[in-house]
């Protein structure tokens, strides 16, 4: 009996999952059900698609609410285009950008009967690291933006030993790679012409910016606060000047917060407010309450309150 006992607790015990790295973020995760006491959303589900740069954290929302309020939360990855398209389509609940919705995508959403509403969640930081065989210590956006044009193509030109740049970003469909784009390469869109260089590596996500920094020489790359803590001592970060008469800034919770460093941005939700659902309602209340904003804060990024 008792041996019948043992290899019956045996079998019950979960397996442990296989595949993953240890803060590997996954470009989906499907959450189970783990509802605490107050179980009102038990049998109902939710679907978030979107941004990578909030998937991590998404993912701890989720956790979290479930064990609150019941239900059956699944964190899509894809990109923030990938989370708008598919609120638009139908196919998601909630979509996580790292941008602000464009206005070609109001205007598909409106003519498909839409009512696009946006909830801002966090803001974020746009950091510029480097290899560790690059010395330098600041860079000012028109730097940058040269960079990434291939107008600067060695690292002496900006004060770094001999060696030919090599540009990281993210890939077409990404929120983060399209703010990058406007804000620093196409300044503000005030040179709407500028684009990044074709010879600048196009990744899907901030894990694989920091994995090519940190295994490459004469790399650089850029990716949110939240993904320094992955990045740890084996990158360099860079200071980050408005001009070449500001002070450089590094980034930070207090640089970004009080909008000194000048490469930040806010991070959203949109939801269909025609079709929005009590526990996507309810997990967006969750989201901007004051335990989700503490969530978001220890994923390392800044709360919006």
């Amino acid at each position: 009996m008792l041996l019948l006992l043992s290899m019956l607790f045996t079998c019950c015990k979960a397996a442990p999952s296989q595949g993953a790295n240890p803060g590997t973020v996954q470009e989906t995760s499907e959450e189970s059900s783990s509802p605490g006491a107050n179980s009102q959303f038990k049998n109902e589900t939710l679907i978030l698609t979107g941004s990578t740069t909030l998937l991590e954290v998404a993912q701890k929302w989720s956790e979290e609410f479930m064990k609150k309020n019941g239900g059956n939360i699944t964190v899509n990855g894809g990109g923030s285009g990938e989370g708008i398209a598919s609120l638009i389509n139908g196919t998601t609940d909630l979509a996580n950008s790292s941008r602000a919705i464009r206005q070609e995508e109001l205007d598909k959403a409106k003519s498909s009967g839409l009512d696009i509403q946006e909830f801002k969640v966090l803001y974020d930081g746009i950091c510029i690291i480097v290899s560790k065989n690059i010395n330098i210590k600041e860079l000012t956006l028109n730097q940058l933006a040269d960079i990434y044009m291939n107008k600067i193509t060695n690292w002496n030109q900006v004060g770094s030993p001999d060696s030919a740049t090599v540009a990281a970003a993210r890939d077409s469909n990404s929120g983060t790679g399209e703010y990058f784009l406007q804000k620093v390469i196409q300044k503000d869109q005030t040179e709407k012409n500028n684009d990044y260089s074709p010879n600048c590596l196009r990744l899907q996500s901030s894990s694989e910016i920091v994995n090519l920094i940190i295994n490459n020489e004469n790399s650089i790359g850029y990716v949110g606060l939240g993904y320094l803590k992955d990045a740890g001592s084996s990158v360099n970060v860079i200071s980050v000047k408005s001009n070449e008469n500001s002070a450089a800034v590094m980034p930070s919770s207090r640089t970004i917060a009080d909008k000194s460093y000048p490469i930040a941005r806010g991070l959203f939700i949109y939801a269909n407010s025609k079709t929005i659902t009590p526990i996507a309602q309810a997990f967006i209340d969750f989201v901007l309450s004051a335990e989700g904003q503490k969530i978001g804060e220890d994923a390392g990024f800044v709360k919006i309150q």
